[in-house]
């Protein structure tokens, strides 16, 4: 009687037991939907969408394998293609959903749990979009720029035949393709080098440029375009003849992101995109001035730029200082010194084409 009962009630136990494991997967799967679903939301409302979906595209992310999930006659004869698909796609949403990466031992506790202070850079679109520089809270009116400590930069002789000015508010940023340091901090880092490349092949092409080597960033990183805004208005004063005030930058991106490359003359470049902010009242001006650079480009040197420009709402970079005011991102971090040099080139071509049309 004692053996029978033992029997009736074990079946039981595991019927609890499987039920308790059923839910548990039903609660689990629920919140990493939710979490996917609240990055796609958030991703959309931010405006960053295409970017996230490029990122992901970018990681190989198994788009097919996922919307094949299911499909009659699919999953036996690809089963193990589907299980890679699965596991790939799994560790990619845990690395954009809380920063760990598998691979990698040390994000188990660097990923999430301690986020750099610019904000979450594991993100599929990694940084603030409204905000891609951090340029910060503008801190004094439009109008009146408000000054510092900076030395300016200096008058030099023949200033009326300087049409082009170049400034670096991020010094420090450097390329990381050659195996060099993503940044110096507190120096002059590759990206001056990339504008001193601008204005030497835009005087090769008979255009008065001058280029400001002032740090701006040496300080703090986040204030950096408080201290710039002094270098680039005491430019548009010594150089009153400036038609294109431009700060150099270079992108940064997630760890594992594939860099982006243009080929011009048989060449491998960095590919340069056009930053925007729209907090400034002309900034329709500066995109009019960007989209023809983008359209004589396209015609000389296809895909030399990004054909998407991008903005921010809340952010005006300097260019509020002149209508040819702009913010060009010569390729990122895993590009190489040579490739955005080569850009850099190719670049003063076309600012050379749009000058000597509007001479």
């Amino acid at each position: 009687m004692l053996r029978d009962d033992f029997y009736y009630r074990r079946p039981k136990k595991n019927f609890r037991l499987r039920k308790v494991r059923e839910w548990t997967r039903v609660l689990l799967l629920g919140f990493v939907s939710f979490l996917v679903i609240w990055g796609f939301v958030f991703a959309l409302r931010s405006g960053s969408s295409g970017q996230l979906v490029g990122f992901l595209n970018q990681q190989s992310f198994p788009f097919q394998a996922i919307l094949l999930e299911g499909v009659p006659g699919y999953s036996q004869p690809q089963r193990p293609l589907l299980d890679l698909k699965r596991n790939q796609g799994a560790a990619i949403g845990m690395f954009l959903l809380t920063g760990v990466n598998i691979s990698d031992p040390r994000t188990f506790f660097l990923g999430y749990f301690s986020p750099p202070v610019q904000g979450p850079v594991w993100l599929g679109w990694a940084y603030n979009p409204n905000d891609p520089e951090f340029e910060g809270p503008i801190l004094e009116p439009i109008e009146t720029p408000k000054t510092t400590d900076i030395p300016a930069a200096p008058v030099t002789p023949g200033a009326e035949g300087i049409i082009v000015g170049i400034y670096n508010t991020h010094n420090n940023e450097s390329y990381a393709g050659d195996g060099g340091p993503e940044h110096r901090f507190g120096e002059n880092g590759d990206v001056v080098t990339v504008a001193d490349t601008l204005k030497e092949a835009l005087e090769k092409n008979g255009i008065g440029a001058v280029n400001s080597k002032q740090i701006h960033d040496s300080v703090e990183f986040m204030k950096a375009y408080s201290y710039s805004i002094t270098t680039a208005t005491q430019m548009t004063k010594d150089y009153p003849n400036m038609k294109l005030l431009i700060d150099v930058h270079r992108d940064g991106f997630p760890a594992g992101v594939a860099k982006r490359t243009a080929t011009v003359k048989g060449k491998t470049v960095s590919r340069v995109m056009i930053v925007i902010g729209k907090k400034n009242p002309h900034w329709q001006t500066n995109d009019a001035l960007a989209k023809k650079l983008m359209a004589l480009a396209e015609t000389k040197y296809p895909g030399l730029f990004m054909p998407n420009i991008s903005y921010a709402e809340d952010a005006r970079y300097n260019e509020h200082l002149s209508d040819g005011g702009l913010l060009l991102e010569f390729g990122s971090q895993f590009n190489t010194l040579e490739e955005s040099n080569g850009a850099s080139e190719a670049v003063a071509e076309i600012l050379t084409d749009y000058l000597k049309q509007v001479k």
